[in-house]
């Protein structure tokens, strides 16, 4: 496996991989980070962890919380991930974090979290992100299917989920990749997201451009200057010299003025 860096997981988002909501501030150099959404629950009593009083969610010393990411995301049968703690976390306290994402997922993402140390520990959700996913490409396509259902409701049996909360887990593009992959596209995230990708894009073409013109120009300059004694008997010799020492002179400006004004727009 490949780890995918965060110009491999641009690139893949919206195609093989899909992250709702998506926040560009969220992706490092080789991971994705997830935020916790207010659906936490305690371990120990089953209920919620969350307190809408302050608009937190409270660790307890010493135990454990379930939390659901806030984002749903898809990944490919191409690709696979895994959960990683954040140092700023653990630091404080909190447990390691290590688990797996299948290739194929759907859903949001139950983490356990705990806290061992001898303080609550707060976290604001929809705020703060607490786990890293790293995501990777696989060999081959994966031809196991997996059998984890979105946001492992099996686990949350265990725990006191309130209507308000089924409601959000059971939001259809949650569960379906053509929903999820439209929620996605239509966020005002993922446009800002991809106009920002195609201005960078369009930045380096005009350099390709150039850099096509000039390459082969300044290969057939030199090619007839240094065979001039053998070409330069044919006709269109100096017109054709004469016509690559002009643009070759053209790309060079443009590229010393595309130069200039992207140094003057940094």
């Amino acid at each position: 496996m490949s780890t995918l860096s965060d110009l491999d997981i641009k690139r893949e988002l919206g195609k093989a991989t899909l992250i709702y909501p998506f926040n560009e501030s969220n992706l490092k150099g080789a991971s994705y980070n997830l935020t916790a959404s207010k659906l936490a629950w305690r371990i120990q009593d089953g209920k919620s962890a969350y307190d809408s009083s302050v608009n937190k969610i409270i660790i307890p010393s010493n135990s454990t919380i379930l939390i659901q990411t806030n984002e749903a995301i898809w990944v490919s049968k191409r690709i696979a991930g895994t959960y990683h703690s954040k140092v700023s976390w653990v630091s404080k306290g909190l447990g390691h974090i290590g688990t797996t994402l299948d290739p194929d997922y759907i859903g949001n993402s139950l983490i356990a979290v705990h806290n061992h140390s001898n303080k609550s520990i707060e976290l604001n959700p929809e705020v703060d992100t607490f786990v890293s996913l790293m995501f990777y490409y696989v060999k081959t396509k994966s031809s196991i299917p997996h059998t984890n259902d979105p946001g492992r409701p099996e686990i949350l049996n265990q725990v006191q989920v309130s209507e308000d909360e089924r409601r959000w887990l059971d939001a259809p593009f949650r569960k379906d990749q053509k929903l999820l992959r439209k929620k996605l596209k239509e966020s005002d995230d993922f446009k800002t997201f991809k106009k920002d990708l195609l201005n960078k894009f369009s930045y380096l073409l005009t350099y390709i451009l150039l850099l096509t013109v000039l390459v082969p120009s300044l290969y057939m300059y030199f090619y007839l200057d240094s065979n001039r004694m053998v070409l330069s008997e044919n006709n269109w010799f100096n017109t054709l010299f004469s016509v690559l020492d002009k643009v070759i002179f053209l790309v060079f400006i443009g590229l010393i003025s595309q130069f200039t004004n992207d140094v003057r727009r940094s």
